[in-house]
This record gives structure tokens, sequence and C-alpha cells, in this order.
């Protein structure tokens, strides 16, 4: 087992037990139920946003005893005439689903999906604002 400090700015923290073989996604999912929060980033020590929820804790350079800084992040929720499309501003993924004809299927473009800041929606289609 791992032990990892995860903190938020204002100085609320745990530390967190994880098995070994973990990934980055485990340990968010664990932050984020520990903390009750729907939604976390987390940043290493080094300022290294941990994006790839299936890079394993030893890839992302993360060792027993290290701390971890969340961030409570809003989630960004835009519905179009027949679809919802769901993503975490500065994120690399948008999640869509409904009538694929008004926006539901967003799997032609989710490669262009990076560091989404807002997204707006007409009755039939989404747009998504990236970062510069």
């Amino acid at each position: 087992m791992k032990q990892i400090t995860v903190a938020f700015p204002s100085g609320r923290g745990e530390r967190l037990l994880i098995p070994e073989s973990s990934n980055v996604g485990d340990l968010r999912t664990l932050a984020q139920e520990t903390f009750g929060q729907g939604f976390v980033k987390l940043v290493t020590a080094n300022g290294v946003i941990l994006t790839d929820a299936i890079e394993s804790l030893q890839a992302a350079g993360l060792e027993d005893g290290d701390h971890v800084t969340a961030l409570a992040v809003e989630p960004i929720l835009a519905a179009s005439g027949g679809a919802f499309a769901l993503c975490i501003r500065g994120g690399d993924r948008v999640v869509t689903w409904g009538r694929p004809a008004e926006g539901g299927d967003s799997s032609a473009v989710q490669g262009k999906l990076r560091g989404v800041q807002q997204i707006a929606a007409t009755n039939q289609a989404f747009a998504a604002m990236l970062e510069d």
C-alpha cells in the first residue's frame, strides 16, 4: 500500500492508503469519495496536473509519502434540443449523449476537444470553446 496525502489549498487534507498497483483514476476516485467532492483535479508537488486516469501512480511519479493538491472543479453542462454535453473546464474530454442528430455523438471530434473552457448549445449542436 502507498500512503499519499491529498489536501485542498484550504488545508483540509487526508492521508489516503491506496494499493501499489493503482492508477491516477483510482487515486482521484478515492479523493472524491473521501472528501465528498464530485469532481477534483489532482496536482503533484512539482506542479504536474494528473490528467491521465489510466496512468499508474508509479509512472505519474507518485511515491509512498508524497503530497498531492486537490482542486475542486465545476462541471460544465449544456443541452441542445435532444442531447447533453458534459465536461470539466480545462479538461481533455467531453461526454455527450442523446440524439446523434442533435449533438449526442461527439466521437468524430473527440480528439480535438482539449482544454475545453466552455460549451455552448443550439437546438441541434454543441460548440466547444478551447483554451489558446
